[in-house]
């Protein structure tokens, strides 16, 4: 199989009936039309691709129905597995948003060229996000908007910012 980013999106909560039908938990709240024709689980240290058969909705519960999962005992052997999607079959976001996943681990460096170090979370504050950047065996906070972070170039991993003046000092953690 060849190396692909997968990001975790679920869990399998148990089987659903005699066929080997899944009932998942998703993370994101908002998915209602699967994007993705493939799934990956982790089985005794390797990622097992699956092709999804099925997605449906039943109650606000998610079901998956997977190629070769066709029994009761086949989809048990799966509860409580985390289930996971190349990153290439997110569907793309319109300009200016981003997939958390696609900015952990982005260099961050001002406007004036200083290196300032990696992103290691987001924090949620409201509709709101923080860049959480690792620097210096310091963790500072930075707000994601436009006025504050001029370029996120994802292609690079880098994202430029014009923080004002005392941000960095105001927000360390």
């Amino acid at each position: 199989m060849k190396r692909v980013e997968l990001i975790s999106i679920g869990r399998i909560i148990r089987s659903d009936g005699k066929d080997g039908t899944l009932k998942i938990r998703l993370y994101q709240k908002k998915v209602r039309e699967p994007f993705f024709k493939k799934i990956y689980i982790e089985q005794e240290g390797e990622k097992v691709e699956y092709e999804v058969e099925n997605f449906s909705l039943l109650r606000n519960s998610p079901y998956l129905k997977l190629k070769g999962i066709d029994s009761l005992e086949k989809a048990e052997a799966l509860r409580g597995r985390e289930v996971m999607v190349g990153a290439e079959d997110f569907p793309s976001l319109e300009n200016g948003s981003y997939y958390d996943f696609q900015l952990l681990g982005c260099e961050v460096e001002t406007v004036e060229g200083k290196q300032l170090g990696q992103v290691v979370e987001l924090m949620a504050i409201g509709s709101s996000y923080l860049l959480v950047v690792e620097t210096g065996g310091k963790k500072v906070e930075i707000p994601l908007v436009e006025a504050i972070c001029k370029k996120v170039d994802l292609a690079n991993k880098k994202i430029i910012i014009d923080p004002p003046e005392g941000l960095l000092e105001l927000n360390e953690v």
